[in-house]
């Protein structure tokens, strides 16, 4: 019996944990079932117990500094050495409201470094959040004449800004750092737990966010500094889901998402990255200015039914997309793949791959020399299939070459990003990246629009024809369906 008693601990010791870590996990009472998708975020210390090979890249990729703990909040190791000397001299004016769509309301108050709670981006750009409860406040006005690409600062008066509680939360300062000579006024006038937190943190609850929003405007509520993330940087569980059953039973299959052995064709594969290495139009599911993938559930949701990508504009173009269709800003590399895709007919290899087929999500950024990609050189990862081609097929991620610059006021041409940004795998015989022709743009007629007129069409992705179809919309290929009558 006592042997019996021995194998007994030892076969409920491994089946709760890993026994080779200094903890194990005792499941909890509680049925799964009945806690709630948020609930069962874990965070990265959980996972490590684990699986600590890949924390240690990890903790130093580029995932981890996407948002980080300002001054504030007792970090601000991230925040650029240049930054804190030249602070004083910055225009660091707190972004209060919209007045409207080319004019912003931003406090007289410039704002301490130290008074900084978060700071975002800390590789090509960095821009910075201060808590703000939605009082009312002395005012500067700040103005685009670039479409909102960029805002200055008008300091010859002031007006009263009589507050606005819908945008309490932690704002943006007037700030967008790109290097020490390149600082730009920066426009977004929502809070960041409105607008973007789901893609800069894990486990953004957004029903925890919108109760505790309404609480506060009702006076329910003393702030609104939570920010219902489980943790601040980009970790484990945004990539493979909710870890609390995986952590409770971890020689339980299925009760995780492991990218790495999802079959080519299933559609999770790819949304793995491509639910925030993307450029959407709005959140559908809760609006409101929400312009991220919260509410998102990996493995159970597709990319339509809680998002709608940034809109193609066929033969006009504008700041998103070139006139062809070619992404123009970041993360837009999935809608270029998925356009080569339908160009070429469908199931391609390129199509089907998912971002990290060639990039590495859990050490990206740490090879200095090559910080995005697999192996020694961005190359590296195409020898595999094109041989002695693939240096040359690598110019066709430069989507300017061989087109006319765009920018505001000049969006109608072909020009795409620099770099190896454009992800479109599509060139003429000139090596010139491009998308659809004429004869292949993709149109919706309006529910109430008129065909034979061209506001009566909007712009649609190959790949939502079925979509608007199903939304009783009437699809047309070609240049320009209002010619074609009835």
């Amino acid at each position: 019996m006592l042997i019996l008693a021995i194998l007994i601990v030892a076969i409920a010791t491994v089946v709760s944990g890993c026994t080779t870590k200094k903890t194990t996990t005792t499941p909890i009472a509680v049925a799964a079932e009945e806690l709630s998708y948020y609930d069962k975020f874990v965070g990265p210390e959980k996972c490590a117990d684990c699986h600590d090979d890949h924390m240690e890249n990890w903790e130093t990729s580029w995932h981890t500094k996407k948002t980080i703990e300002g001054p504030a909040l007792g970090g601000g190791d991230l925040i650029w050495d240049w930054v804190p000397a030249k602070w004083d001299q910055l225009d660091s004016y707190l972004i209060l409201d919209q007045k409207d769509k080319d004019t912003l309301y931003v406090s007289t108050k410039k704002y301490a470094l130290d008074e900084v709670a978060f700071s975002v981006g800390s590789v090509r750009k960095q821009r910075y959040l201060v808590y703000y409860d939605g009082s009312p406040m002395e005012a500067y006005l700040a103005y685009t004449e670039n479409g909102g690409i960029s805002f200055e600062v008008d300091k010859s008066q002031t007006v009263q800004f009589e507050g606005n509680k819908e945008r309490a939360g932690y704002n943006f300062l007037f700030l967008e750092l790109h290097n020490e000579d390149d600082i730009r006024g920066y426009g977004e006038f929502r809070s960041w737990q409105e607008r973007c937190i789901g893609c800069h943190t894990t486990g953004f609850n957004p029903e925890a966010w919108n109760e505790a929003k309404e609480e506060f405007i009702n006076g329910e509520r003393e702030h609104l500094r939570d920010t219902f993330v489980t943790t601040v940087s980009i970790s484990c569980e945004s990539c493979h889901g909710p870890g609390k059953d995986h952590a409770d039973f971890p020689l339980r299959k299925g009760n995780i998402i492991n990218p790495a052995k999802l079959a080519m064709d299933d559609p999770t594969r790819k949304m793995v990255c491509e639910q925030c290495h993307t450029r959407t139009q709005t959140n559908i599911l809760y609006g409101n200015g929400a312009n991220d993938n919260r509410g998102f559930k990996l493995g159970e949701h597709v990319y339509t039914e809680i998002m709608q990508y940034t809109r193609p504009a066929w033969g006009t173009g504008n700041r998103q997309v070139s006139i062809d269709g070619k992404g123009r800003r970041d993360h837009q590399q999935d809608m270029d793949i998925r356009l080569q895709d339908h160009i070429k007919g469908g199931s391609t290899i390129h199509g089907q791959m998912a971002c990290f087929d060639c990039h590495d999500s859990h050490s990206v950024g740490n090879n200095p020399d090559n910080p995005r990609t697999y192996g020694e050189t961005p190359v590296s990862n195409c020898v595999t299939c094109h041989g002695l081609d693939a240096e040359e097929n690598l110019k066709v991620l430069n989507g300017t070459l061989g087109w006319e610059k765009f920018g505001f006021g000049n969006w109608g041409n072909e020009g795409g990003r620099s770099g190896n940004k454009q992800h479109i795998f599509n060139f003429d015989d000139e090596g010139r990246t491009f998308g659809l022709t004429a004869d292949q743009y993709v149109w919706a007629l309006l529910k109430d629009g008129n065909p034979a007129e061209q506001e009566g069409w909007e712009s649609i992705w190959p790949w939502e024809i079925e979509l608007y179809e199903a939304q009783g919309q009437k699809i047309y290929i070609g240049e320009k369906p209002w010619e074609e009558g009835e």
